[in-house]
């Protein structure tokens, strides 16, 4: 059978509109980020030394869904048995990490997943005796992204959760507002591994100066993060994002 081009751009739209209506997304987001939200990470969690956190998930969709959390240590180890929910259409859930699975040891990592596409959610970690907080948007694997800030009056701190079954090997790229390359590096991520580090330990020897944000590609779907600290003489002020 022989396809016309305007068949094959009507069959790939119909597609499109299908996934679409089943689970609506939000502007800004590519099909490849669309269609892997049956899984999303929760990058970061603190749950000691006076740390806490909140972390949420939202089914955007109109299908009610039931889906599980499972908990992680730094090496990828499965801490206990995963957590079932059933989220109604729109529904949304919300825990306190500590409080609800802190017999379980250190959680550093938290996957949720369900069989539907669109999936939403969030941590926010925060030590209330510091009066320190940030927020860091739940993400699906991928293997492209930045971070969109280097601190230069505090430090950056830079993160991977490697999902997948395979080791990630990740090419780092700093660059300059010039769009200067900075300096290059490479790390490789085992299997359900969780690595953090200094952005300068990234690239040491080489010198970050004047560098202002760091792209990366990777061999496997990873889960990156980035936080900025200032100096503690300014406020204890912290933000963070996942990768961009």
């Amino acid at each position: 059978m022989k396809y016309h081009k305007n068949m094959v751009v009507s069959i790939c739209l119909a597609v499109a509109l299908t996934f679409l209506n089943v689970s609506p997304a939000f502007s800004g987001d590519s099909f490849a980020d669309i269609f892997s939200q049956t899984r999303i990470c929760y990058s970061h969690i603190a749950v000691d030394d006076g740390w806490e956190t909140e972390v949420a998930v939202i089914n955007p969709t109109q299908s009610s869904v039931t889906g599980s959390f499972t908990f992680y240590d730094i090496t990828g180890r499965q801490l206990g048995d995963p957590v079932t929910l059933t989220l109604a259409p729109h529904g949304r859930y919300q825990v306190e990490v500590g409080a609800a699975f802190g017999g379980r040891g250190s959680i550093e990592y938290m996957i949720f997943t369900a069989p539907i596409y669109g999936l939403r959610g969030y941590s926010k970690f925060y030590n209330d005796s510091e009066g320190i907080r940030a927020s860091i948007i739940a993400s699906p694997p991928r293997t492209t992204g930045l971070f969109a800030k280097i601190e230069d009056q505090g430090w950056t701190g830079i993160a991977f959760v490697n999902t997948s079954s395979e080791t990630a090997h990740v090419i780092l790229t700093a660059y300059s507002n010039a769009g200067k390359t900075v300096a290059v590096a490479d790390m490789y991520v085992k299997p359900g591994e969780k690595v953090v580090r200094t952005a300068e330990a990234l690239f040491s020897p080489s010198s970050i100066n004047e560098a202002t944000y760091v792209s990366f590609t990777s061999s496997q779907g990873v889960v990156g993060f980035y936080l900025n600290g200032s100096p503690r003489s300014t406020g204890h002020e912290l933000d963070g994002s996942r990768a961009l």
